[in-house]
Protein backbone atom coordinates (compact mmCIF):
# COMPACT_ATOMS: atom_id res chain seq x y z
CA UNK A 1 0.00 0.00 0.00
CA UNK A 2 1.22 3.50 -0.69
CA UNK A 3 2.38 5.49 2.32
CA UNK A 4 -0.50 7.86 3.03
CA UNK A 5 1.49 10.20 5.27
CA UNK A 6 3.73 11.58 2.53
CA UNK A 7 3.20 15.07 1.15
CA UNK A 8 3.47 13.91 -2.46
CA UNK A 9 1.00 11.55 -4.07
CA UNK A 10 3.59 8.85 -4.61
CA UNK A 11 6.75 8.64 -2.49
CA UNK A 12 8.82 10.18 -5.28
CA UNK A 13 10.99 12.51 -3.27
CA UNK A 14 10.86 11.38 0.32
CA UNK A 15 14.26 9.77 0.74
CA UNK A 16 16.33 11.52 3.40
CA UNK A 17 19.63 12.85 2.18
CA UNK A 18 22.93 12.01 3.76
CA UNK A 19 24.34 15.50 4.17
CA UNK A 20 27.23 14.77 6.47
CA UNK A 21 29.52 11.93 7.30
CA UNK A 22 30.77 10.94 10.72
CA UNK A 23 34.00 9.32 11.77
CA UNK A 24 33.33 5.67 12.46
CA UNK A 25 36.43 4.64 14.37
CA UNK A 26 38.49 6.42 17.01
CA UNK A 27 41.48 8.27 15.72
CA UNK A 28 41.87 10.82 12.98
CA UNK A 29 38.72 12.24 11.53
CA UNK A 30 37.85 10.66 8.20
CA UNK A 31 35.80 13.74 7.40
CA UNK A 32 34.13 16.54 9.26
CA UNK A 33 31.00 16.05 11.35
CA UNK A 34 29.63 19.32 10.00
CA UNK A 35 26.90 19.20 7.36
CA UNK A 36 28.07 19.98 3.85
CA UNK A 37 25.94 21.55 1.14
CA UNK A 38 25.33 19.03 -1.62
CA UNK A 39 26.82 21.41 -4.17
CA UNK A 40 30.19 20.99 -2.41
CA UNK A 41 30.06 17.19 -2.44
CA UNK A 42 31.45 15.56 -5.58
CA UNK A 43 28.50 14.27 -7.57
CA UNK A 44 26.08 16.50 -5.63
CA UNK A 45 23.40 18.42 -7.51
CA UNK A 46 22.90 21.54 -5.46
CA UNK A 47 19.77 21.47 -3.31
CA UNK A 48 18.28 18.24 -4.64
CA UNK A 49 19.03 14.67 -3.68
CA UNK A 50 21.69 12.59 -5.35
CA UNK A 51 20.42 10.58 -8.28
CA UNK A 52 19.06 7.22 -7.25
CA UNK A 53 20.47 4.07 -8.74
CA UNK A 54 18.16 2.37 -11.17
CA UNK A 55 18.06 -0.87 -13.09
CA UNK A 56 16.94 -1.28 -16.68
CA UNK A 57 13.84 -3.49 -16.83
CA UNK A 58 12.90 -3.16 -20.50
CA UNK A 59 13.93 -1.23 -23.59
CA UNK A 60 12.72 -1.16 -27.17
CA UNK A 61 12.89 1.47 -29.91
CA UNK A 62 10.35 3.74 -28.14
CA UNK A 63 9.84 2.62 -24.52
CA UNK A 64 12.41 2.44 -21.72
CA UNK A 65 11.41 1.12 -18.29
CA UNK A 66 13.72 1.42 -15.29
CA UNK A 67 13.23 0.79 -11.58
CA UNK A 68 14.94 2.41 -8.62
CA UNK A 69 17.18 -0.09 -6.88
CA UNK A 70 16.11 -1.09 -3.38
CA UNK A 71 17.73 0.80 -0.54
CA UNK A 72 16.00 -1.15 2.25
CA UNK A 73 14.13 1.90 3.50
CA UNK A 74 10.71 0.22 3.43
CA UNK A 75 9.39 2.49 0.71
CA UNK A 76 7.97 1.25 -2.59
CA UNK A 77 10.34 1.31 -5.54
CA UNK A 78 9.60 3.85 -8.23
CA UNK A 79 9.25 2.53 -11.78
CA UNK A 80 10.10 5.06 -14.49
CA UNK A 81 8.53 4.86 -17.94
CA UNK A 82 10.06 6.95 -20.72
CA UNK A 83 8.42 6.94 -24.13
CA UNK A 84 10.37 8.53 -26.99
CA UNK A 85 7.81 10.57 -28.95
CA UNK A 86 10.46 12.06 -31.26
CA UNK A 87 14.25 12.20 -31.13
CA UNK A 88 14.06 15.26 -28.87
CA UNK A 89 10.72 14.76 -27.10
CA UNK A 90 10.15 12.21 -24.32
CA UNK A 91 6.99 11.45 -22.35
CA UNK A 92 7.82 10.37 -18.78
CA UNK A 93 5.65 8.67 -16.17
CA UNK A 94 6.53 7.53 -12.64
CA UNK A 95 4.68 4.64 -11.00
CA UNK A 96 4.67 2.31 -8.00
CA UNK A 97 3.80 -1.39 -8.11
CA UNK A 98 1.73 -2.58 -5.15
CA UNK A 99 -0.30 -5.81 -4.82
CA UNK A 100 -0.77 -6.50 -8.55
CA UNK A 101 -1.75 -2.86 -9.11
CA UNK A 102 0.31 -0.16 -10.79
CA UNK A 103 -0.14 3.38 -9.44
CA UNK A 104 0.82 6.10 -11.93
CA UNK A 105 1.21 9.68 -10.77
CA UNK A 106 0.02 12.34 -13.19
CA UNK A 107 2.59 15.14 -12.90
CA UNK A 108 1.45 18.65 -12.01
CA UNK A 109 1.09 21.05 -14.90
CA UNK A 110 0.06 20.49 -18.48
CA UNK A 111 0.64 17.06 -19.95
CA UNK A 112 3.38 17.13 -22.57
CA UNK A 113 2.81 16.39 -26.24
CA UNK A 114 2.96 12.65 -26.73
CA UNK A 115 1.68 11.86 -23.24
CA UNK A 116 -1.24 9.87 -24.64
CA UNK A 117 1.08 7.64 -26.68
CA UNK A 118 3.38 7.23 -23.69
CA UNK A 119 0.49 6.27 -21.41
CA UNK A 120 -0.84 3.76 -23.95
CA UNK A 121 2.63 2.17 -24.15
CA UNK A 122 2.71 2.07 -20.33
CA UNK A 123 -0.72 0.35 -20.24
CA UNK A 124 0.38 -2.21 -22.83
CA UNK A 125 3.59 -2.93 -20.91
CA UNK A 126 1.70 -3.21 -17.60
CA UNK A 127 -0.73 -5.71 -19.09
CA UNK A 128 1.65 -7.83 -21.18
CA UNK A 129 4.91 -7.76 -19.21
CA UNK A 130 4.00 -6.89 -15.62
CA UNK A 131 0.73 -8.88 -15.57
CA UNK A 132 -0.97 -6.39 -13.25
CA UNK A 133 -4.71 -6.49 -12.61
CA UNK A 134 -5.28 -2.74 -12.34
CA UNK A 135 -3.59 0.48 -13.40
CA UNK A 136 -4.51 3.41 -11.18
CA UNK A 137 -3.76 7.00 -12.08
CA UNK A 138 -3.73 9.63 -9.38
CA UNK A 139 -3.59 13.40 -9.33
CA UNK A 140 -4.42 16.18 -6.91
CA UNK A 141 -8.11 17.13 -6.76
CA UNK A 142 -7.23 20.82 -6.57
CA UNK A 143 -5.76 20.94 -10.08
CA UNK A 144 -7.17 23.61 -12.37
CA UNK A 145 -7.29 21.12 -15.26
CA UNK A 146 -9.12 18.43 -13.27
CA UNK A 147 -12.25 18.39 -15.51
CA UNK A 148 -10.26 17.94 -18.76
CA UNK A 149 -8.13 15.23 -17.10
CA UNK A 150 -11.25 13.34 -15.99
CA UNK A 151 -12.69 13.60 -19.50
CA UNK A 152 -9.45 12.52 -21.19
CA UNK A 153 -8.83 9.53 -18.95
CA UNK A 154 -12.49 8.47 -19.07
CA UNK A 155 -12.22 8.48 -22.86
CA UNK A 156 -9.18 6.18 -22.57
CA UNK A 157 -11.19 3.70 -20.45
CA UNK A 158 -10.34 4.79 -16.91
CA UNK A 159 -13.12 4.88 -14.30
CA UNK A 160 -13.33 7.11 -11.22
CA UNK A 161 -12.50 5.22 -8.02
CA UNK A 162 -15.06 5.79 -5.29
CA UNK A 163 -13.81 6.66 -1.78
CA UNK A 164 -13.20 3.60 0.37
CA UNK A 165 -11.96 1.36 -2.47
CA UNK A 166 -9.80 -1.35 -0.83
CA UNK A 167 -6.88 -0.94 -3.27
CA UNK A 168 -6.26 2.78 -2.79
CA UNK A 169 -5.14 4.75 0.26
CA UNK A 170 -7.52 7.13 1.96
CA UNK A 171 -6.37 10.45 0.52
CA UNK A 172 -9.16 13.06 0.37
CA UNK A 173 -6.89 15.45 -1.57
CA UNK A 174 -6.15 12.93 -4.36
CA UNK A 175 -8.34 11.71 -7.22
CA UNK A 176 -7.86 8.09 -8.30
CA UNK A 177 -9.02 6.54 -11.56
CA UNK A 178 -8.64 2.86 -12.45
CA UNK A 179 -8.10 0.94 -15.67
CA UNK A 180 -8.96 -2.72 -15.02
CA UNK A 181 -6.93 -5.26 -16.98
CA UNK A 182 -8.64 -8.61 -17.50
CA UNK A 183 -5.73 -11.06 -17.43
CA UNK A 184 -8.03 -13.98 -18.32
CA UNK A 185 -8.74 -12.48 -21.75
CA UNK A 186 -5.08 -11.68 -22.45
CA UNK A 187 -3.99 -15.22 -21.48
CA UNK A 188 -6.35 -16.73 -24.07
CA UNK A 189 -4.81 -14.77 -26.99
Amino acid sequence: MINTQDSSILPLSNCPQLQCCRHIVPGPLWCSDAPHPLSKIPGGRGGSRDPSLSALIYKDEKLTVTQDLPVNDGKPHIIHFQYEVTEVKVSSWDAVLSSQSLFVEIPDGLLADGSKEGLLALLEFAEEKMKVNYVFICFRKGREDRAPLLKTFSFLGFEIVRPGHPCVPSRPDVMFMVYPLDQNLSDED
